[in-house]
């Protein structure tokens, strides 16, 4: 595979973070803050990062949910508070955000800010923090990409079997294959996930043309 000069970040997963539900209702409440007085009908912590015992990216995952006539409007509001819009990328019905101060190219955040931490020698000590990453998606009520992030969510939660056997997959990539950060290594991590995604989503009841709508989105199905 061809890489350039500049080597990618290896991807990395992590063990789940209780706090990442925090960071998430602070993302939230400043979401509800920018849209305020506008017509939204939930918006939900989704992906591996809102799964308790599952292995994720950590990268938060949220959903603006509306009806679709609602748009403009919200569009409208999410890029005079910073957003950049980058389009549905292939999922009717998902429109992909990069949060405010971040990279127009690559959605890395760019904000960063020192704090005071107690290391484990106990003594304190002024680290920098970096801003972590969120991909925002403004979800459109009843659409294909909306039923993906909330059944992934429902069965992962409910089946234990089935969030090891996503888990050990995301392990397995990751490990065996030293996936970076790159266009084609993140297809790579998503088309490898496509087996066992498919699977979940069956047990929640989609179909196989279900199921392929959803794939054609960058090569393979959403999950963290």
């Amino acid at each position: 595979m061809y890489r350039d000069w500049y080597t990618a970040p290896l991807i990395e997963l992590e063990e789940h973070n209780p706090a990442w539900a925090g960071e998430f209702l602070i993302a939230k409440t400043s979401l509800e803050n920018l849209l305020q007085g506008l017509p939204i009908i939930s918006i939900e912590h989704v992906g591996s990062t809102s799964i308790p015992d599952l292995v994720s990216k950590p990268i938060l995952d949220i959903d603006i949910v509306i009806n679709k006539d609602d748009f403009v409007p919200i569009l409208d509001k999410m890029r005079e508070g910073g957003y950049t819009y980058i389009g549905e990328c292939g999922m009717p019905g998902r429109h992909s955000f990069f949060q405010p101060n971040s990279d127009k190219t690559d959605g890395e955040p760019m904000g960063s800010w020192d704090d005071e931490v107690i290391g484990a020698d106990g003594v304190k000590k002024l680290v920098r923090i970096y801003e972590r990453r969120r991909n925002t998606y403004v979800c459109i009520e009843g659409s294909l990409s909306l039923r993906n992030h909330r059944d992934l969510k429902r069965i992962l939660m409910e089946d234990a079997e089935l969030k090891k056997e996503y888990g050990d997959r995301k392990k397995e990539l990751v490990d065996d294959h030293q996936l970076r950060a790159t266009d084609d290594d993140r297809l790579a991590y998503n088309v490898g996930k496509n087996e066992v995604v498919a699977k979940i989503l069956k047990k929640a009841g989609w179909t196989d043309k279900e199921l392929n709508i959803v794939c054609k989105g960058r090569g393979g199905f959403y999950g963290r």
